[in-house]
């Protein structure tokens, strides 16, 4: 076990770097040019040039991308478009010219709207999308199946733009049932944070939970007529306790993987959902840099999604050797 553990962190920290080298090289192929979008539109050649140099565009790009790298781990120093020196601690992103602060500050002041969605939404894929394909596998057949067979079907088809804007409309501003969507820090208010993203995490979560019921009741049925189920049906075990004991965890490993990435996705931001209900989190924060030509940010928004997803997808596959002993001799 300890040597699976061993090759996956290395795997992860290899596919990483890669990706970090990626993203940089993208800054460079843009067809916009990092000193013009800090200097501004009302510079001159000889201005652009000077800013050029105080951020280090001349340096060679292999030499400024293990600038980046060491910046990640021991932080560095960035100059600003006068040429002030700006003190980026570690782990440093770079810097955004067009927020004027560093982009771990940028990404830091977002992110607790970004975790707080997506813990809410987990819940609700855990809850509702797990347990309706576990129910449905159970009554295969029979009504309730059919009926959560057409719930997942509708989850599955919708887009998240059309029915968050439709339920925000219909739920917010027709009926007033649901509080505007927004963030409030839980520890200023608990009760106006619930209300505030109650309504995304039902848009968020019942899209993604439809995947999740479909998968699960294909791995309840595949693997409730395995050998071992019907064993301990045979030595008199309920058919509920059976499913829940070993049924259960025969499906759980496929759930556990998909479960990973979606974690690792929704803490990189939930990209479009952020911008649906106008929260100020990570993934609107990589629109906005999208939108405004901000490179540095742009990068270190990918980065910090990358991150997530293969530390979560890692953390997923070493729970999924825990489960099946086979996957530890693959």
């Amino acid at each position: 076990m300890l040597a699976h553990v061993i090759r996956r962190a290395v795997q992860a920290v290899v596919v990483l770097l890669a990706i970090s080298a990626t993203a940089f090289a993208l800054f460079y192929a843009a067809p916009s040019d990092p000193a013009v979008i800090a200097c501004g539109p009302k510079c001159d050649a000889s201005q652009i040039a000077a800013v050029r140099d105080s951020m280090g565009l001349d340096e060679p790009i292999l030499a400024q991308y293990v600038d980046y790298v060491r910046g990640l781990f021991a932080g560095r120093t960035i100059a600003d478009v006068d040429g002030t020196p700006i003190a980026c601690d570690a782990p440093c992103l770079g810097y955004s010219y067009a927020l004027h602060e560093p982009v771990r500050a940028a990404i830091t002041s977002r992110f607790p709207v970004t975790l707080s969605l997506a813990a809410g939404a987990l819940a609700v894929i855990l809850v509702v999308g797990v347990g309706a394909g576990f129910v449905s596998a159970l009554r295969r057949g029979k009504p309730s199946d059919r009926v959560l067979s057409a719930f997942t079907l509708v989850g599955a088809s919708v887009q998240i733009y059309f029915l968050g804007y439709a339920l925000q409309y219909l739920l917010v501003y027709r009926t007033g049932w649901f509080a505007l969507p927004g963030y409030t820090p839980p520890g200023d208010d608990p009760g106006a944070w619930l209300a505030g993203l109650l309504l995304p995490w039902l848009v968020l979560g019942f899209v993604n939970a439809a995947v999740f019921a479909r998968l699960s009741r294909a791995q309840m049925l595949e693997v409730m007529h395995e050998g071992y189920v019907r064993t301990a049906r045979g030595k008199g075990l309920s058919p509920l306790r059976a499913h829940l004991k070993y049924t259960a965890r025969g499906a759980a490993a496929p759930l556990v993987q998909l479960l990973g990435l979606e974690v690792g996705a929704l803490l990189g931001g939930a990209f479009i959902t952020e911008t649906v209900f106008g929260l100020s989190g990570v993934g609107k924060l990589a629109v906005d840099a999208v939108v405004q030509n901000d490179l540095p940010t742009v990068v270190g928004t990918v980065l910090l999604a990358a991150f997530f997803v293969v530390v979560f997808v890692t953390v997923a596959d070493l729970v999924v050797a825990w489960l099946d002993p086979r996957v530890r001799l693959a």
